[in-house]
């Protein structure tokens, strides 16, 4: 791992007209972008920044997924209502939530996860089926993570809500003094944030290894790299930090002044490839960075 890590800003994308929400990986080394106005544009690999209005939906998005077989993106709305949207076809609605869709995850065409600000999880597939319905929680369920062996559901009331392969709940952590808004895994350990701004690592026993004070506000979103040797984060407080995902270490902050990043909230992220990755927020903008690695000496 270096120890100083330099990151360069590639590529600003503009054509959204309201705060960005959430991004999705194309396959193809594009990816997909939500907001708040109802857009999903298509951004294509390379350094052009001009986007392709993928579809519009009547309302805000807040979450959205792929699923690659069927070249078909998954939109989840602030009413509660799922959108199938493929190019060339209408787009499907299905009403699974009675308030937004905070988190999708697919597994394959036949079994989606959404969670919304029911407490819900939902078991649907894209027939529009619901296979399974299970409430959480009385409060908003924010994201879905999926490891080797269980299903992680972040919840508004602080809680993490562990199940196995079959969707039984197995365990309820107590992770956060409030709500839980996002997820992932790195090297065998489960990393959690949200409204209180840690970044807190959980081991395969899951004990709290980690209590890092890592932003100045809400955490939005946590992404590690394919390699498991970065951690991006994005926050409220409107900066994106790097962070070695082995020892869970600091090692960039990207802001606004020193490196021309967001000038409000950032919100989501994904990763286009090991040392590129890519930042929604509020205001309007999408930024593309790259992470350059000195050569050892």
């Amino acid at each position: 791992m270096p120890t100083k890590l330099q990151v360069s800003l590639v590529q600003n994308y503009n054509g959204h007209k309201q705060s960005v929400y959430c991004l999705c990986n194309d396959q193809n080394g594009g990816f997909f972008s939500g907001g708040s106005e109802g857009y999903v544009i298509h951004w294509q690999p390379g350094n052009s920044n001009e986007g392709v209005l993928f579809a519009t939906v009547p309302e805000a998005i807040y979450s959205m997924a792929l699923i690659p077989n069927l070249d078909m993106v998954l939109v989840g709305g602030q009413s509660g209502t799922l959108y199938y949207l493929k190019r060339g076809n209408a787009p499907i609605m299905q009403k699974l939530h009675t308030k937004g869709i905070f988190g999708i995850h697919v597994i394959s065409e036949d079994m989606i996860l959404t969670v919304g600000g029911d407490g819900i999880l939902n078991v649907s597939d894209w027939y529009t089926r619901i296979h399974k319905s299970i409430q959480l929680s009385q409060q908003s369920l924010r994201a879905i993570h999926q490891s080797n062996t269980a299903f992680y559901i972040a919840s508004s009331d602080g809680n993490i809500y562990i199940l196995n392969a079959d969707f039984e709940l197995k365990e309820i952590r107590k992770a956060h003094g409030n709500s839980v808004f996002a997820l992932e895994t790195a090297n065998d350990n489960l990393i959690s944030a949200g409204r209180d701004a840690k970044l807190k690592v959980w081991n395969s026993l899951g004990e709290n290894t980690h209590n890092i004070d890592a932003h100045w506000f809400t955490i939005h979103a946590i992404k590690v790299n394919k390699a498991q040797s970065f951690i991006a984060t994005t926050s409220m407080d409107k900066t994106i930090r790097l962070w070695n995902a082995h020892d869970f270490s600091l090692l960039k902050v990207i802001d606004n002044v020193k490196f021309e990043g967001h000038k409000s909230s950032a919100n989501g992220c994904v990763w286009l490839s090991d040392t590129m990755f890519v930042t929604c927020s509020d205001d309007r903008s999408i930024k593309c960075w790259q992470i350059n690695i000195p050569p050892k000496i």
